[in-house]
């Protein structure tokens, strides 16, 4: 099972080998790699440092992210977007089949908008 923060179901979908450094980039494209190739892997939605948190710049000591108040937003507008619930356990196909599936520009827009990542068109 990953351990992801809502959010992140945004950024694997469109992930493109970009981020913070190298160690991030080599261990997102093993966790991203992994819930494309394995079939039935499981996903826990929480609501603080994930799997994919591990190696970002922005974590400080312990559990903390530097950006928490904006991570923390962008977290609640994918949930309220995709219906879905924190602490909830999903297969990956479910989030690809009811989320990926169903892409559109403006869901998208709500929830990322103010994403720096978004801002600078990495994300499109």
């Amino acid at each position: 099972m990953i351990k992801i923060r809502p959010h992140h179901i945004n950024c694997i979908y469109f992930y493109k080998g970009l981020g913070y450094s190298e160690k991030f980039i080599k261990e997102m494209d093993k966790i991203v790699g992994l819930l494309k190739s394995e079939e039935n892997v499981d996903v826990k939605l929480v609501n603080c440092c994930d799997d994919i948190c591990e190696n970002c710049p922005n974590k400080l000591q312990g559990e903390i992210c530097l950006t928490k108040d904006k991570v923390n937003m962008l977290d609640k507008l994918t949930l309220r977007e995709y219906g879905l619930q924190i602490n909830s356990i999903y297969s990956f196909s479910y989030i690809e089949e009811n989320i990926y599936r169903n892409y559109s520009k403006e869901k998208f827009k709500k929830i990322c908008k103010d994403c720096e990542w978004y801002k600078n068109g990495t994300c499109m």
